[in-house]
C-alpha cells in the first residue's frame, strides 16, 4: 500500500481533523463536562418554576434565583447540545476502524485506516516523513517508550541529512483485516530510514525494542478508545438485567462447606493482565453452553489460576456477564471440611449429594474445587467414587463447576479418564510466551504510571523479563516478571525516582541475588582484568587452569555467554590433594564475595540404583529429592560435584540434560532452575596417566587429548557430557617449589587463627624446609603438608599454650630444635 493510496483514504476524515485542531478533543471534553454539569446544575435548581407561579412557600428573593437559573439553563442547553453534536461528529469519525468482540454490522467496513493515520497524513511533509513522524504526537510518544531523551532527539532532527520521501515509502498492514495502524507507520519508517535506525541503533535501540514501543503505544491507543466508546455493543451487551436473581433458591447446606467469592471485594478485571483477561474470556464462553458448561483449569501452582478465578468472580459480580451467567455465585467448596466433618464413606456420599442436589435446586451455584486432584484423593481413602458421584451433575445445565489442578496431578490422574475430561473444557495455563509476556508487562506498566507517577522505557520492561526469567527460580512467567516489577517500581517510588531505567534493574537484582549484573564498576574491571592473579593468591600452580576459568568468568560477566546454560561449567582432572577443592572456593570468593556460597555433593554416595531419585525426589514415596531442595533454597553459587566419576550412568545424564539447558524437572514435573549457578566437578580420572606424563617430563596442556581419549576409552565419561562443558581442566601434580609456597600458605591461615587469640607465629624458611620432609608425598598432593602442619606446628603450639610457656602479645619462633 503506497502512501498517496493512504493519503486518497484519508481524505474522508478531513473535517474531523479540521474541526479537531480547531477545537482539540482534550480541551472539547473538558468544555463538555463542564456544560453538562452546569445544565445539570441550573435544570435542578430551576425545577420549582414549573409551577405558575411561587408556591407559598418560597420566599420571592429564592424565587428570583430560581427565574434566574431557568434562564442559565436555557442558555447552556443549546450550548451543550451544540458542542456535544460537534464531538459526536468528530467520534464518528475517530472511532472508524476500531475493533469489537461483539461485531457490528453497522460499522465503516472500508475504512482501513485509522483516525490517528489520517492525522499523521495531514500533518506530515510528504518530502520528509520521518520528520513527519518525529513531530507528530503518537510518534513522540513511541519514541519516549522506546527510551529515547526528548533533547537527544531534538538534536538528532536538527543536524538529520537523510529525507525520507513519500515516494519511498511502501507500507505493509501487521494485522490480517488489513487495516493500517500506528505500528505500521513506524515501522515503515524505521525499516526505510537507515539514518534514523543508525540513530536508535546508537541510542542502544534495535529493531525488537523499537516494535516493541510502537506495538505498545498502539494498544493504548486502542484501550484508550475501548474505554471512550461506552455505547459499543460490547459495553451495552454486559447490562444487568433487571430482577433475574429473584427467580433462583437458596443452597443452605453449600454454605456449610463453601466460600462464596462474589461477597468477597475483588479487584476488577481491568486492572488485571491481559493474560488473565483472555483466559477469564475463555472461562466466561465455557460456561455459557447449555450443557456440559465445565471448566478444568490446569496450570502451575502460584497467583496465575486464582488470579483467573478471583477475576471470573469479579466480573460476575458486576454483572458484567453473558446474561446465561448473570446473578451466578461462585462458591470455592472446602473439600477438607466436607472429609473431616463426615470420616467415613456413608455419611461423606449422603452429605455431597445433597449439597449437589441443594445447588442444583438452586441454580445460580457455580462450584470451584481448588485442588480437583485431592478431593479426588481425599475422597478415595474414604473408599468413595468422587467421579461417579459427581457425573449426573455434570451433565446439568443447572451448575457449572470450575476444577483447578497442578499439571502433574492432571497428567497422572485426571487427563487418562476419557469419561470424566470429556465433560469439561479444558484451559492450559501455559508459561506466557514472549510476546504475551511483554504485553502482559507493558499492560502492567501503565498501572503503576498511572498510580505512582512512574516512567517506565520499553527497554527496562525488557529487561526486567529477561533478569525474571534468567535470576527469579521459583514462579512461572509473566507471574515473575510481574513481581520484579512491582518490587522495583515501590523501591523507586520510596526513592523519589520519576524514571525506573536499565541502572534500577540492575543494580536491583545484584543486590536481591548477589550475581554481579550491569555495567561492569572500575574495581571490578579490575579484578576481572587480573583475574588470574587474584586466583592464584589462593591457588599455587596450576596455570592452566587458572587461565581457562578465568577466561570463562569473563565471558559470563561480560554477557556474551549462553543465559541458557548455568554462568559456567567445569571438569576437574587430576591427582588427589593438587588444588581442585581450592581453587572452587577461592572461585566462589571471588565471583560472589563469599566462600561459603559452595553447595557441595559429594557423588561417591549417589551409586545405587536409586541414586536419580535421591537427587530429583520421588513421587512414590512423596520425597523430596536432594539436588532439588538444594536449588531452590539456594539458587545462587557454586555447586561442587566432588568425585563426579563414581557416580552412576543416569545421575551423570541429569547433569548432561542441566549443563545443556540450565534446568532439569524435579519428581513432581516442576522445572528447578540451575542457570545462576557455576558448576564444578572434579575427578581422580587420568590421575595416573597425568603422574605418567609428569614423570616423563612431557607438558600436561600438550597431552590433554590423549588423556581426555583414554578416560573416554575406558567408560568413565561419555564424550557428550565431556563437550557439555566449558571445559575440561587438568590438574597436574604439585612439585617441591609449588609445595613450600602452600606450606606458606597454610602457615599463614594458622597464623591468622591464633593471631585472634593474641599470639603471633613467625614463619620461616627453616620452618618451611623442616616441613618438608614430612609433608612431601607427590602422590597425594597438598594433603600431607596439612596433616604435618597440624600434627608438628599446631600441636607444638598447643603444647606451649596448656604449659604456659606462650605469653599474650607474644611472637613464637619455631626452630628445628623445638620440633624434634
Amino acid at each position: 500500500m503506497t502512501y498517496w493510496e493512504i493519503e486518497r483514504a484519508a481524505r474522508r476524515f478531513y473535517p474531523a481533523i479540521a474541526f479537531d485542531g480547531l477545537f482539540p478533543r482534550t480541551s472539547r471534553i473538558r468544555v463538555l463536562k463542564l456544560l453538562w454539569f452546569l445544565t445539570l446544575l441550573f435544570g435542578l435548581v430551576a425545577l420549582p418554576s414549573i409551577f405558575a407561579d411561587a408556591p407559598a412557600w418560597v420566599s420571592s428573593n429564592l424565587w428570583s434565583i430560581v427565574l434566574f437559573s431557568r434562564g442559565f439553563f436555557f442558555l447552556t442547553l443549546p450550548f451543550s447540545l451544540l458542542v456535544f453534536a460537534f464531538h459526536s461528529f468528530v467520534n464518528s469519525f475517530f472511532f472508524r476502524g476500531f475493533e469489537q468482540t461483539i461485531p457490528e454490522h453497522f460499522s465503516p467496513t472500508d475504512a482501513y485506516i485509522s483516525y490517528e493515520i489520517a492525522t499523521f497524513c495531514f500533518s506530515a511533509d510528504p518530502r520528509d516523513i520521518t520528520d513527519g513522524f518525529l513531530r507528530f504526537s503518537f510518534g513522540r510518544m513511541i519514541m519516549a517508550r522506546a527510551g529515547v531523551d526528548q533533547n537527544v532527539l531534538e538534536q538528532f532532527r536538527a543536524v538529520r541529512t537523510n529525507r525520507l520521501s513519500v515516494e519511498q515509502l511502501a507500507f505493509t498492514p501487521s494485522n490480517a483485516d488489513g487495516k493500517m495502524r500506528l505500528f505500521d507507520i513506524a515501522m515503515a519508517v524505521f525499516t526505510l530510514d537507515a539514518e534514523f535506525k543508525d540513530f536508535l541503533f546508537k541510542q542502544g535501540i534495535q529493531e525488537k525494542g523499537f516494535r516493541d514501543a510502537a506495538a505498545w503505544v498502539s494498544r493504548d491507543v486502542l484501550s484508550y478508545k475501548k474505554h471512550m466508546r461506552w455505547w459499543s455493543r460490547d459495553a451495552l451487551g454486559r447490562i444487568e438485567g433487571i430482577a433475574k436473581d429473584w427467580s433462583y433458591g437458596t443452597a443452605f447446606r453449600l454454605r456449610r462447606y463453601a466460600n462464596d467469592l462474589t461477597r468477597l471485594e475483588l479487584p476488577s478485571l481491568s486492572s488485571k493482565p491481559k493474560y488473565v483477561q483472555e483466559n477469564v474470556e475463555r472461562i466466561e464462553a465455557i460456561l455459557s453452553k447449555a450443557r456440559e458448561a465445565n471448566v478444568l483449569l490446569v496450570g502451575e501452582d502460584g497467583g496465575s489460576k486464582k488470579d483467573v478465578l478471583y477475576g471470573f468472580a469479579s466480573i460476575v459480580k458486576e454483572g458484567q456477564v453473558f446474561p446465561q451467567l448473570e446473578h451466578k455465585k461462585v462458591y470455592v467448596f472446602d473439600s477438607n471440611r466436607i472429609i473431616s466433618g463426615t470420616a467415613e464413606k456413608t455419611k461423606f456420599e449422603s452429605e455431597f449429594i445433597q449439597l449437589l442436589d441443594e445447588s442444583v435446586n438452586a441454580g445460580n451455584v457455580i462450584m470451584v474445587f481448588e485442588d480437583f486432584p485431592a478431593f479426588l484423593q481425599s475422597a478415595l481413602q474414604l473408599g468413595s467414587n468422587a467421579v461417579g458421584l459427581l457425573s449426573p451433575y455434570l451433565n446439568s445445565s443447572a451448575i457449572q463447576f470450575i476444577c483447578l489442578s497442578s499439571p502433574t496431578p492432571f497428567h497422572q490422574l485426571i487427563e487418562s479418564d476419557g469419561m470424566l475430561t470429556a465433560k469439561f473444557d479444558t484451559i492450559l495455563l501455559k508459561e506466557g510466551e514472549s510476546l504475551d509476556v511483554l504485553q502482559t508487562l507493558q499492560d502492567e506498566a501503565s498501572v503503576i504510571e498511572r498510580r505512582q507517577g512512574l516512567t517506565i522505557p520499553q527497554p527496562t520492561l525488557g529487561l526486567i523479563i529477561e533478569s525474571a526469567d534468567r535470576y527469579v527460580t521459583e514462579g512461572i512467567m509473566p507471574d515473575k516478571a510481574i513481581d520484579l516489577l512491582y518490587e522495583i517500581a515501590g523501591q523507586s517510588s520510596q526513592q523519589g525516582k520519576k524514571e525506573i531505567t536499565r541502572a534500577d534493574v540492575l543494580d536491583f537484582v545484584r543486590t536481591k541475588t548477589g550475581i554481579p549484573t550491569g555495567t561492569v564498576g572500575v574495581d571490578e574491571q579490575q579484578k576481572l582484568i587480573n583475574l588470574e592473579q587474584v586466583l592464584h593468591q589462593r591457588v599455587v600452580g596450576q596455570d592452566e587452569a587458572v587461565s581457562a576459568i578465568a577466561n570463562a568468568m569473563r565471558r559470563s560477566r561480560a554477557g556474551v555467554a549462553n543465559p541458557s546454560r548455568p554462568m559456567g561449567s567445569f571438569l576437574f582432572m587430576g591427582p588427589t590433594g593438587v588444588g581442585k577443592t581450592e581453587t572452587t572456593k577461592a572461585l566462589a570468593s571471588t565471583f560472589f564475595n563469599d566462600e561459603n556460597k559452595i553447595l557441595r555433593l559429594d557423588m561417591s554416595e549417589y551409586t545405587s540404583p536409586d541414586s536419580l531419585s535421591k537427587l530429583i525426589g520421588s513421587f512414590q514415596t512423596n520425597t523430596a529429592g536432594v539436588l532439588s531442595s538444594m536449588l531452590r533454597e539456594h539458587p545462587y553459587g557454586v555447586l561442587l560435584l566432588d568425585e563426579f566419576e563414581k557416580t552412576t550412568k543416569e545421575v551423570m545424564d541429569l547433569f548432561l540434560q542441566i549443563l545443556d539447558e540450565g534446568m532439569f524437572s524435579d519428581m513432581r514435573g516442576k522445572k528447578v532452575n540451575a542457570r545462576n549457578l557455576i558448576i564444578i566437578a572434579t575427578s581422580n580420572a587420568g590421575s595416573d596417566l597425568i603422574w605418567q606424563y609428569m614423570q616423563q617430563g612431557a607438558k600436561l596442556n600438550e597431552k590433554k587429548d590423549e588423556i581426555v581419549d583414554a578416560v573416554v576409552k575406558q567408560g568413565i565419561f561419555r564424550p557428550e557430557l565431556l563437550n557439555r562443558f566449558d571445559g575440561v581442566i587438568l590438574f597436574h601434580p604439585i612439585g617441591d617449589a609449588h609445595l613450600r609456597d602452600i606450606a606458606r600458605m597454610m602457615l599463614e591461615k594458622f597464623r591468622s587463627r591464633i593471631r585472634a587469640r593474641g599470639i603471633d607465629l613467625d614463619i620461616t624458611d627453616d620452618l618451611i624446609t623442616y616441613l618438608m620432609k614430612f609433608g612431601n608425598d607427590p602422590k597425594f598432593g597438598a594433603r600431607p603438608m596439612n596433616r604435618a602442619i597440624q600434627d608438628i606446628v599446631e600441636q607444638k603450639i598447643a603444647d606451649k599454650i596448656i604449659k604456659g610457656d606462650i605469653k599474650l602479645g607474644e611472637k613464637v619462633q619455631l626452630i628445628a630444635a623445638d620440633l624434634q
